[in-house]
Parts: structure tokens; C-alpha cells; sequence
């Protein structure tokens, strides 16, 4: 069995010759979600290895990416519909190592009652799809499961794909080659749970924040990162929650403070100041300290106050740049 493995994974090198560095879950979402709009073959492929027979005979009708629900997100979400005009929905979590969130599945399957009290969908399946290494093949709590080496397979033995094959198959064979030499993250639930609390807050009070739904995190995570805020290139807006700090962070730039100063300096308000954060600097305001190993309720007022400071910051550096 070891020996059959190890054949396998050298017959997947061999195919996968392009080296693809930094494979993160956003390319598998964006290869899955390319393969369901523009190959019926490949979708009546996932569906039935899913089982999922009432979908055989459907053709895919709409397909979506990073769906945001009250319940959280979905990575994938792809519609079929047959020829007797009834619907189903495919709700699918991709994970290359990243842990689970809380009652993940569970909120998934929420997700998919709705769609079919609301919008009157026939049925629906979750699905997760992950390297064969990730947590040994378990399902997780999701209806079905698909591994990216079956998915590795159904590509390698594609003959009508031309050369970008070739590339596909490589991203596939990174991804699983970083789940098989990387590793998952020991989550701590209670951190996880901070997390997950603050990004529903942030949801209500500071959608421009556009904060995606968080990963399960393991103990000491406590640097919010808004990557998707709208902000220039090289600058991310940050909350370092037990600091107690609301950072505009421009990357590379801790020893060009005085350049900073000349730019900025004179349209600072009183509770901002520039100072350097490892190799970075930053336009900072602080905020009061939070703990990450306590309960978000008996936080929650410092935790808004702490946001709709953050969302001052970020509307002045936005205003700024606008006007430049």
C-alpha cells in the first residue's frame, strides 16, 4: 500500500511537471469554479461522484464564488437545473489545510434548508473537497467528499484539453504536495470563537471592511488583517486586537518614516501618529486593549468601539488618497 502510494505520488510529479509555488485555496476555488461554467463533463463527473443522482441529467445554470450568508460563507456555490425545470444546488467548502470553523458543516446544511424553503430548490448536497491528507479523508460533517487527487485523475485522463491541461493538473498536484508536507494549524476554540464573533459584527457595523469569514486560528491570533478593504497597493488596513492599536500599514516602509511624515504629517488628526512596526510603518490610532482568551460578550462594547474607530481611520486614508 506505501509502495502504491509513493508510485502514485511520482506519477503525479511526472504529470504536474510545472512547479506552482504559494497555491492557496483561492486557485482551486477559481479552477473548480472555471471547470463547472465551461465543462458539462466535468460537472456530471462531480456529481455523480458524489452520488448525487437526482442532479445526472442537469446542466449548470449559474455558478458563484465566496458567497456571503447570515450563516457565513461559502466557497463555492454552483446551480443545476434539468430539463423538468427542477434546481439543485451544490454548496461546496475547498480546503487545502486551513482548519474548520465553528459548525462549519452544520451552517453549510443551514444554508441549504434555506435555499430550499425560500427559492424552492428540489435539493441540495454539501460538499467538501480537500487533499486525501486532509484529516484522513473525514467528511466532517458534510454530505459527501471529494479529494483533489480524484480530481487530479479526471483531468489526467482528459484528452480533449489542449495544453492548459497541463497547468491545471500542476496547480493540483502543488496544492496537495503543500497539504502533504505543510501543516494544520492546532485550532483553539476559544480564539476561534473571538474571531468568528468579530467578523459577524464587523458584517453589521463595517461592511467596507469586507472582512471574509475567518478560519478556525490557533492561540495567539490576534492581528486582524483586512486585506479586501479598499486601500492602495502596499498599504492593508489592520487590528492589532491586545495591542490595542488601528494601523494603516504601509509594507517595507520602517525606515522611511520621515518620507511618511512629509506626506502625511500635516493632515494627521490629534490621535494619529506614524511610527515603525517591524519593516513596516504605520498611521496609528489606538484603541483599548482586547483579550483574545475571553469572552467576546462581555467584550462587545469595547470590541464596536474599537471597529468604528477603524472605520474613521479607514474613511480618512481613503478621503486622502481620493483627493490626490
Amino acid at each position: 500500500m506505501y509502495n502504491q502510494e509513493l508510485n502514485k505520488r511520482k506519477q503525479m510529479r511526472e504529470i504536474g511537471a510545472i512547479a506552482i509555488a504559494g497555491v492557496s485555496e483561492r486557485d482551486i476555488d477559481l479552477l473548480l469554479l472555471e471547470e463547472f461554467i465551461a465543462s458539462p463533463d466535468f460537472a456530471s463527473w462531480f456529481v455523480a461522484q458524489i452520488g448525487f443522482e437526482e442532479a445526472a441529467n442537469a446542466l449548470v445554470t449559474d455558478a458563484k464564488r465566496s458567497v456571503t450568508h447570515s450563516t457565513g460563507e461559502s466557497d463555492l456555490e454552483i446551480l443545476f437545473i434539468d430539463n423538468a425545470s427542477r434546481s439543485f444546488k451544490l454548496l461546496i467548502e475547498n480546503k487545502v489545510g486551513a482548519g474548520f470553523q465553528p459548525m462549519q458543516a452544520q451552517r453549510y446544511r443551514e444554508r441549504g434548508e434555506n435555499y430550499k424553503k425560500r427559492y424552492q430548490i428540489s435539493d441540495y448536497r454539501t460538499v467538501l473537497v480537500a487533499p486525501t491528507s486532509y484529516f484522513s479523508g473525514d467528511f466532517k460533517g458534510f454530505d459527501a467528499r471529494i479529494n483533489y487527487e480524484d480530481i487530479f485523475e479526471w483531468f489526467a485522463s482528459n484528452t480533449s484539453m489542449g495544453n492548459q491541461k497541463q497547468y491545471k493538473l500542476s496547480l493540483l498536484h502543488s496544492a496537495i504536495e503543500k497539504s502533504t508536507f505543510g501543516y494544520q494549524t492546532v485550532a483553539d476554540a476559544v480564539v476561534t470563537e473571538f474571531w468568528h464573533s468579530y467578523w459577524k459584527l464587523a458584517q453589521q457595523i463595517a461592511p467596507e471592511f469586507e472582512m471574509p469569514e475567518p478560519s478556525s486560528k490557533p492561540a495567539g491570533s490576534s492581528f486582524i488583517y483586512f486585506t479586501r478593504a479598499n486601500t492602495p497597493k502596499g498599504t492593508v488596513l489592520c487590528h492589532k486586537l491586545v495591542h490595542g492599536f488601528f494601523d494603516i500599514q504601509f509594507a517595507g516602509m520602517g525606515d522611511q518614516l520621515a518620507e511618511l511624515r512629509e506626506q502625511f504629517g500635516s493632515m494627521l488628526t490629534d490621535n494619529m501618529q506614524i511610527e515603525k512596526a517591524g519593516k513596516s510603518a504605520v498611521i496609528r490610532i489606538n484603541v483599548p486593549k482586547l483579550s483574545i482568551a475571553d469572552s467576546f460578550e462581555i467584550q462587545l462594547d469595547v470590541v464596536a468601539a474599537s471597529i468604528q474607530a477603524g472605520k474613521q481611520l479607514l474613511a480618512w486614508f481613503q478621503q486622502l488618497v481620493a483627493s490626490r
